[in-house]
């Protein structure tokens, strides 16, 4: 018989896995509808994309840091340590796509592979580094 102790840890897995996911929806509406906007009222789409992409880190950063994770790590910590996350998705999910493009594979390979990919990687970095809890200082 599993112990409570076992049962409530799986259960705040579970709950940060949840919150995690819908965080990145939240972020992935926002990048969309930012960028979406700027390109309507007629802003060069890679700006725009940026514009999305920074408002979608903002959802995502505050999201994970208050409600998927609820760190008591600082904010300019976490914001470093979530933005070197962000980044190495970036850099991931990039080199999955030269992987694909060299080896010749359709894009839907790079898509399955990044989806596969890039999520767990980025839940594990930010559970365990970005937003870590810092132990008390007695």
């Amino acid at each position: 018989m599993r112990s409570r102790a076992l049962r409530d840890s799986d259960m705040a897995w579970l709950r940060e896995l949840l919150s995690f996911g819908a965080v990145g929806i939240a972020a992935t509406l926002t990048h969309v509808l930012i960028a979406w906007a700027m390109i309507r009222a007629g802003t060069d789409p890679y700006l725009a994309n940026l514009l999305g992409a920074t408002g979608a880190f903002g959802v995502s950063f505050l999201g994970n840091a208050r409600l998927t994770f609820r760190t008591n790590r600082g904010w300019a910590s976490s914001a470093r340590r979530y933005g070197l996350v962000s980044l190495f998705s970036l850099v991931v999910s990039s080199l999955i796509l030269l992987c694909v493009e060299r080896l010749g594979l359709a894009l839907w390979v790079y898509l399955l592979l990044v989806v596969l990919v890039v999520p767990p990687a980025t839940f594990l970095l930010a559970k365990l580094w970005a937003f870590a809890a810092v132990p008390d200082a007695h």
